[in-house]
Parts: C-alpha cells; structure tokens; sequence
C-alpha cells in the first residue's frame, strides 16, 4: 500500500512531537536544542521549522500533546455507585496518576509559563477540568446525603493542592523524602482525611 503524502506528513509530525518531548524532559527547555530534536525524530532542521516555526512553538504544542494524553473522565457517575470512600479512593488514584504520569512534561511546562504564559493555558484548563469533576462529585454526595455540609470549594483546593504539589516534591525533595510519597500513600492518606472528616457513611458501607 502506497502511503499517501498527507499521511507522510502527519508521521513526521508526530515523530518530531515524541522527539520534543524526549529532548525537552531531559534537557529542559533552554538546554534542548531543534537540532537536537530533528536528530530523535530522523529529520533535518528545515522540516522541523517547516512543522513548527520556533523551538517555543514546539514546546507548546508538546505541552499540548501531553494534556490530550490525559484521559480525565467525563463524569463522575461511576464514582457514586461506590460507597463514599471507595469513589473518592478511585477518584484520587484515577486523577493523581494522570497528573505523575506526564508530570516531566507538565513540570516543564509551569516552569516556563513564567517566561511564556501561554505555555501554562492548556495545563491550568486541565486543573479546572478536574476541579470541576470533583466539585461535581461532592455537590452529588450532598444531595444523597452522604457527604456532611461543607466548604466544597475549599475542600476541593486541599485535594488539588495535594494532586499538583506532588510533583514538584517528588522532583525537588531528597530521596529519604521522595521515597515515602507514592501514589498509594498519598491517595490513602488525602482519602482517609476528606472522609473522616465529612463523609456520614460508617466504615461497613
């Protein structure tokens, strides 16, 4: 089968994404070079530019790349067919391991959101998603009543703040830290806490 040039294209499109990603995560963005990126992805300079018009545009665009990889769901239906800690338990574990799983990527990307803010839309978009679930999630708790009355909003914020802060504690804190802060400790803990403190349900449930 004869590939079509549209199809030629769209490879070498992705190959230089994959490349970029590879390059900037273990370079970070100043250290990575196009000319190192064109090298991973088999490719001269002029079709990356010809792809991408600057290195920051590629960045971008990667950043891009890696928030569409993130599967968040779409509802939080699944998550009330289960008792209060058991859907908050999947809930935290489901969304915590979207966010460790690209998070050299996503760190990289608020790094530079600093210099360039632009770099930063896609990944705070994914923080309001999620958010947004959540808030969801606790407003269906309360209205079948088993979640007590609280300040969702601000019980939202702890649960973020815990999901994002992971990451730049994992990559800055030393190993006798890091080592400690896995996804089923942190999970467990965050869960044990919320639902301690606001669940009705009793542990049998």
């Amino acid at each position: 089968m004869i590939e079509s040039p549209l199809s030629g294209e769209a490879d070498t499109h992705a190959r230089i994404i994959e490349a970029a990603l590879k390059e900037f995560t273990q370079n970070g963005y100043k250290g990575a070079s196009t000319r190192a990126i064109a090298e991973r992805a088999g490719v001269n300079e002029v079709t990356l530019f010809r792809h991408f018009g600057s290195k920051l545009d590629l960045l971008r665009i990667a950043v891009q790349h890696a928030v569409r990889a993130m599967e968040i769901p779409e509802a939080v239906d699944q998550y009330l067919t289960m008792s209060f800690r058991s859907g908050f338990a999947a809930f935290v574990t489901e969304h915590l391991l979207q966010v460790t799983q690209h998070s050299d990527i996503l760190m990289l990307g608020f790094a530079e959101s600093h210099s360039h803010p632009e770099i930063a839309e896609p990944l705070m978009q994914v923080s309001w998603q999620i958010r947004k679930r959540l808030l969801q999630y606790f407003a269906a708790l309360q209205e079948q009543g088993r979640m007590r009355s609280a300040d969702t909003q601000i019980v939202a914020q702890i649960v973020m703040v815990t999901l994002h802060s992971t990451l730049a504690m994992r990559r800055r804190a030393p190993v006798e830290i890091t080592q400690h802060l896995t996804n089923e400790r942190i999970a467990a803990a965050l869960v044990e806490t919320i639902v301690s403190a606001y669940g009705t349900e009793t542990a049998a449930t």
